[in-house]
């Protein structure tokens, strides 16, 4: 897997977008959803939803809006595409103020330009770049879904990286109209972090949650709409979503 993973990761194409891509001769891993299984909690990989600042020479600054797999501290990340040989997918058709969501590659041994070790690589030969318009997530998510609900595509997307990840709190029902539960494995600390946003990033709660525990929370009263949990590790970060009906 992990060597499917560098494959796919060093290689570059885009499907499903308008971004031009580049002409590589590898094997096609697949929609967002495909690559997404093979990268979940890899090292190194980080899946995100971000919003593009500006562009930069053969690469793009992005605010990070959501960590949906992986850990990383900084709010804003250079994803470098490509600058036409390495087989990446090329970042020259993204706009300022669009929003994306990525899975990425960290960059260990940076040798071309104003690259540098700690930045990110977008790769290719699959699809590894979505258009998020609010309510749509839009591109290749799967060989056959080329645009889906934020909901859904969200609510799968986390499902399917769960699978990978036994360790990760989880939360049900979803979605729901009274009482959410946060489920916490046994973790090697006594809590974890939990806070509550809604999507324009308004903070409505924060608690320690005990590990080995389920925790109801009452969302009876809170306004119908989708909400974000951000649950935070000694030693990692992710988010969560849920829907209040």
């Amino acid at each position: 897997m992990i060597r499917l993973l560098l494959i796919l990761v060093l290689c570059g194409a885009l499907t499903g977008l308008t971004t031009e891509s580049p002409a590589c001769s590898c094997i096609d891993g697949g929609g967002f959803f495909a690559i997404a299984e093979n990268a979940a909690w890899q090292p190194g990989v980080l899946i995100v939803r971000a919003e593009v600042k500006s562009q930069e020479m053969h690469g793009i600054d992005v605010k990070i809006l959501e960590i949906i797999n992986g850990s990383e501290k900084r709010s804003t990340i250079r994803v470098w595409g490509d600058p036409g040989f390495m087989c990446r997918t090329y970042t020259t058709g993204f706009k300022t103020g669009e929003r994306l969501v990525l899975i990425l590659s960290r960059i260990k041994d940076a040798s071309y330009q104003a690259e540098e070790n700690g930045d990110y690589s977008l790769g290719g030969c699959g699809t590894f770049v979505l258009r998020d318009d609010g309510k749509s997530v839009i591109g290749r998510i799967t060989g056959t879904d080329k645009e889906m609900s934020s909901d859904k595509f969200y609510r799968e997307l986390n499902e399917l990286i769960d699978k990978y990840s036994p360790d990760k709190a989880r939360i049900f029902p979803v979605p729901t109209d009274n009482t959410l539960t946060v489920s916490v494995p046994d973790l090697n600390q006594p809590t974890l972090s939990m806070r509550i946003f809604t999507l324009s990033g308004q903070p409505l709660l924060t608690r320690q949650l005990e590990v080995g525990r389920q925790h109801p929370i009452d969302v009876s009263t809170w306004p119908v709409g989708m909400y974000i949990i951000l649950f935070r590790s000694e030693f990692q970060s992710y988010t969560r979503r849920f829907l209040k009906q």
